[in-house]
């Protein structure tokens, strides 16, 4: 009697296994296929980042190699290629390095726009706001005095990490265009705020003796152009943003603002 007993109990959990079985089931394998197909999108996902990222550093050093020849031109031409298709930390690095080219070949033009097109690659605001910095520094020297107030207004802001090169720029640009007053005021800000590197304080106080004495004559000249257009210069050493192996590094001189 015990025996038919658990024969009886054995077929009834089969029976509401079976009934959980036919009712969950598919959704069980659903979550299982789902599970699996997810990884190995990401593994994939993960590989194939890799394998870009490891184009894109080879293509960026043959780069670099045709500009060591002396072929300024094809140089150009190869880091805008690689710009096109690359991580956007190599992509903007490249439009750079091509930016960098165009000045040394005279089109500073052209060397604005692909200042401005690197600021868009970039997602730190470090390596973006120096792009948007330089694009600003040339076009203080084709006397694009509005076009410099577009750039360096979100720079100039306190905490961001070029706010007093770029209020530099921005008193250069209002002095330059007439407008002395605004110039002043910005010259006199870098001369006695808190924290301004030297470089730019000194300047700022001979701006003002200068225009308290003769709005004629010329500003102090501001730091070297090679030293915004060189990417190797200008910042502290950074590892490239987001990169997935080891890339070229951005390095600049110890005090950037001097």
């Amino acid at each position: 009697m015990v025996d038919f007993i658990n024969e009886v109990e054995e077929e009834l959990r089969k029976d509401k296994y079976n009934q959980l079985l036919r009712k969950f089931g598919p959704y069980i394998v659903a979550v299982i296929i789902i599970i699996v197909a997810a990884t190995g999108f990401y593994e994939y996902r993960n590989y194939s980042t890799s394998q870009t990222a490891k184009a894109a550093s080879a293509a960026y050093e043959s780069a670099g190699k045709i500009e060591k020849s002396g072929d300024l031109q094809a140089a150009i031409a190869k880091f805008t290629d690689l710009a096109e298709v690359a991580p956007d930390g190599y992509a903007g690095l490249s439009l750079v390095r091509a930016a960098g080219l165009k000045v040394q070949l005279g089109d500073m033009n052209g060397a604005v726009t692909l200042f401005d097109q690197a600021a868009s690659k970039f997602d730190q605001s470090l390596h973006k706001d120096l792009a948007s910095l330089k694009s600003a520094y040339i076009l203080l020297d084709l006397g694009r005095y509005n076009d410099v107030q577009a750039r360096l207004g979100i720079l100039a802001v306190d905490g961001a990490p070029y706010q007093n090169l770029a209020k530099e720029l921005l008193a250069q640009a209002a002095f330059r265009s007439g407008d002395i007053a605004t110039a002043r005021t910005g010259f006199t800000y870098l001369s006695n705020a808190p924290g301004v590197a030297k470089g730019i304080q000194s300047r700022a106080e001979q701006a003002l003796a200068l225009i308290n004495v003769d709005h004629a004559l010329p500003l102090p000249p501001l730091p070297n152009l090679d030293l915004i257009t060189d990417t190797e210069t200008i910042l502290p050493k950074q590892e490239l943003p987001e990169l997935e192996i080891p890339a070229p590094e951005l390095e600049t001189p110890q005090d950037q603002q001097e």
